[in-house]
């Protein structure tokens, strides 16, 4: 019942009332002990386009691979969720804001070179990812609307 409560039904990740909890939790640890933990916002590119194009089976496809991506390149200690339809955010600990940029980069490029292919169509995947690092006096509200705001200046840099 836990895991059912705690995950998203179509990707098996971590749903966003589960990813809240435990964005929480960081936040409490990160202002006491002094920790670091980042926060990443991630936005499929076009999901409605794929799903208007080429059916929902196909967006639903491409969800779950992107899951799958995602999950295969983070570590033990972090987290991966789907908090949206088509958003999804990750929380990196212990990384400075450069180890952060080149994992974005890391992810994008293997996002953007990712095989998909349904029916006979290759889809192609994009995503726009901002981040956004836990402050002293941060709320959970706080982290998430400037990461939030990262993640759509990316989106309109073209990154």
């Amino acid at each position: 019942m836990e895991q059912r409560a705690n995950h998203d039904v179509l990707t098996g990740l971590s749903n966003r009332r589960h990813f809240i909890e435990s964005l929480e939790k960081r936040i409490k640890r990160c202002q006491r002990y002094g920790d670091n933990t980042a926060l990443l916002f991630l936005d499929v590119d076009d999901l409605k386009t794929i799903n208007d194009t080429h059916g929902h089976a196909a967006g639903d496809i491409l969800l779950t691979h992107l899951a799958k991506i995602l999950k295969e390149n983070i570590r033990v200690c972090d987290m991966v969720a789907r908090i949206g339809g088509d958003e999804f955010a990750l929380l990196l600990d212990n990384l400075d804001a450069d180890q952060v940029e080149r994992k974005i980069l890391s992810l994008i490029d293997r996002i953007k070179t990712a095989n998909l292919v349904h029916e006979g169509q290759d889809l192609k995947i994009g995503a726009a990812i901002g981040y956004s690092f836990v402050g002293p006096t941060d709320t959970v509200a706080d982290l998430m609307s400037r990461a939030d705001e990262a993640m759509y200046q990316s989106k309109n840099d073209g990154v």
